[in-house]
């Protein structure tokens, strides 16, 4: 998503001067793919001494994000992180710490900001149409092939991607923040892993050396893929990182099935859903407010060419009529949302944000403090205090960083 498309769309404006990754296999196929032309290194803190670069943009395995982070701050960069900012608390102070320490800048790449039709959303929320929030419904449907490729990856161990509460669901949870517009305060939640890991009636080495491909509904064959196999296969002697992991190997401790409660400074509740395991993809998403109920069914079976909002108004609003509000898609990934965040990194920093669509350091630890807590509140069964995690105490309204 970045290389290659810096290099295509905003070589007037940024120079990728280095590229680093800890396999030299991966990282000369990726540096021929990218077409920077520029010195690559398997040490980070070579990289930084020698090419000296204004910005770090980090897209590593979740849980390095803050090794890289903090290190790209004490050489004076600038950082610009993938999401989730990172996966456990701990971590997400020692970010908090760093950032403060050194006074560089971070900017978490919340790209489900970016989308038009949700720019409309919160348009339309920041206008009033419901007036008050109260509540929100938040149900994502993840479907077979999507959880699938998670489960095959390192994204399938806790450790390495904090679990779908934290990788995934970073992206809900900021949408969730940002509309309501106020950061959570505490978090219940239940989650349960039914299918993948040990549930497996059998397990392989992986999908191309497996002896049960004709009856696993989850064979893939990564050898169909030339790009993937250049990236992914032929260089696993170096590190061992296997693309198509079997989805039953006993390593696999995330969740398929998350619901979670959040209670937010402002006294929204929010009721979340995560689906791991659907016949489609996608999402509803609804608010409850003092004027009307705002929703919204993104995906599975709707039009994908534009998104139908509709709103409610209460009985007591007799002048007012149900409205059906279509938002359009624009071209681009992510609904048309990545170009529109790219051009605000790297064409024109300086570009209006009057949604607040750029996301810094708090938005990241507070959108991953939700499913932090909704691990803890799995395993003990109790609420959890956003409070408690981290030194960063919640407030009643967001604040533009």
């Amino acid at each position: 998503m970045f290389g290659r498309d810096i290099v295509r769309d905003y070589s007037d404006y940024v120079q990728i001067v280095g590229l680093c990754d800890i396999n030299p296999g991966r990282l000369k196929y990726a540096s021929e793919y990218i077409g920077a032309n520029c010195p690559t290194f398997t040490d980070l803190d070579e990289l930084i001494t020698r090419q000296k670069p204004d910005t770090l943009i980090v897209t590593t395995t979740d849980s390095a994000h803050h090794e890289v982070i903090i290190r790209g701050l004490a050489h004076g960069c600038n950082i610009i992180t993938e999401k989730p900012l990172t996966i456990d608390a701990v971590k997400a102070q020692a970010i908090i710490d760093a950032e403060k320490k050194y006074g560089k800048k971070i900017i978490v790449t919340f790209n489900y900001r970016y989308p038009p039709y949700r720019a409309r959303i919160k348009e339309l929320l920041m206008q009033g149409i419901v007036g008050d929030i109260q509540s929100a419904e938040f149900h994502y449907y993840l479907d077979h092939a999507h959880l699938t490729r998670y489960m095959q990856r390192w994204h399938g161990e806790t450790k390495f991607g904090g679990s779908l509460w934290v990788h995934k669901a970073t992206h809900h949870f900021d949408m969730a923040n940002w509309f309501i517009d106020s950061e959570p305060e505490q978090v219940f939640a239940y989650s349960t892993l039914e299918r993948f890991g040990s549930n497996g009636p059998f397990r392989g080495k992986n999908c191309r050396n497996c002896a049960f491909t004709k009856e696993c509904p989850y064979y893939w064959d990564i050898t169909q893929n030339s790009h993937l196999v250049n990236l992914y296969t032929a260089n696993e002697h170096y590190d061992g990182y296997v693309r198509d992991n079997c989805v039953f190997r006993h390593q696999i401790d995330i969740y398929d099935k998350h619901s979670a409660l959040v209670k937010y400074a402002n006294g929204v509740q929010l009721n979340y859903l995560l689906t791991g395991h659907s016949d489609y993809q996608g999402y509803y998403l609804a608010f409850d407010g003092t004027k009307g109920r705002l929703e919204a069914r993104v995906g599975g079976v709707t039009d994908n060419n534009h998104i139908e909002l509709v709103f409610i108004p209460t009985s007591k609003f007799t002048d007012q009529k149900v409205q059906i509000i279509k938002a359009e898609h624009s071209p681009g990934g992510h609904w048309g949302g990545d170009p529109i965040m790219m051009d605000k990194l790297f064409k024109d920093p300086d570009m209006p944000d009057p949604l607040g669509q750029q996301a810094g350091v708090r938005d990241g630890v507070m959108s991953i403090l939700i499913g932090i807590a909704a691990r803890q509140s799995t395993k003990t069964g109790l609420p959890v205090n956003i409070r408690d995690l981290t030194d960063l105490r919640p407030r009643v309204k967001r604040q533009p960083e």
